[in-house]
């Protein structure tokens, strides 16, 4: 049932902004995106949605802000299942696939977020799109990471601001490659 465990405990560290950081600058340039810069108060807000996401209970997220989330889960054998939805209120969860030896780092994230499939014909919200998103500026980062009822468990939730995906803006903030 949502909301009914404690959030798993925060994970976030230097390294892992650092990373999150220059993984999202990396993709960005490849499509002519300004670099974002990290914004202490964005993380802090990436935190609180983190710890929110491992409850359970996220919620909506504020009014400017987008926000990327990916979920990674490892079973005692090791073995992550997976899938990727994305929506169209500003969120989109990914989540791992593959062998997991504990806790997801950004580069995973960013690696899972860009390799979603974008349609240049017909420009829809998804994870991809908010990571190169030309008009955003800055960006904050965290982790929560731990065992849950079940198996190990890691979010990593980006957000950015201004938030991207406007409808209608697609063309001149998704660019190509």
């Amino acid at each position: 049932m949502a909301g009914t465990r404690p959030a798993l405990p925060d994970a976030t560290n230097a390294d892992f902004l650092l990373q999150a950081l220059r993984e999202t600058n990396a993709r960005r340039a490849l499509h002519h995106a300004p670099p974002l810069t990290m914004d202490a108060l964005l993380v802090d807000y990436a935190k609180t949605r983190a710890a929110a996401h491992s409850r359970g209970e996220a919620g909506d997220i504020r009014a400017g802000t987008g926000e990327n989330v990916f979920r990674s889960t490892g079973m005692s054998t090791g073995m992550s299942t997976g899938m990727s939805t994305g929506m169209s209120t500003g969120m989109s969860t990914g989540m791992s696939t593959g062998m997991s030896t504990g806790m997801s780092d950004a580069a995973q994230a960013v690696a899972s977020w860009y390799a979603e499939p974008y349609d240049w014909d017909d420009p829809r919200p998804c994870h991809f799109s908010r990571l190169v998103w030309t008009s955003s500026t800055v960006m904050g980062a965290a982790r929560v990471a731990g065992q849950g009822p079940s198996h190990y468990e890691t979010y990593i939730v980006f957000v950015f601001e201004p938030a991207g995906d406007v409808e209608g803006e697609h063309q001149e903030n998704v660019l190509r490659a």
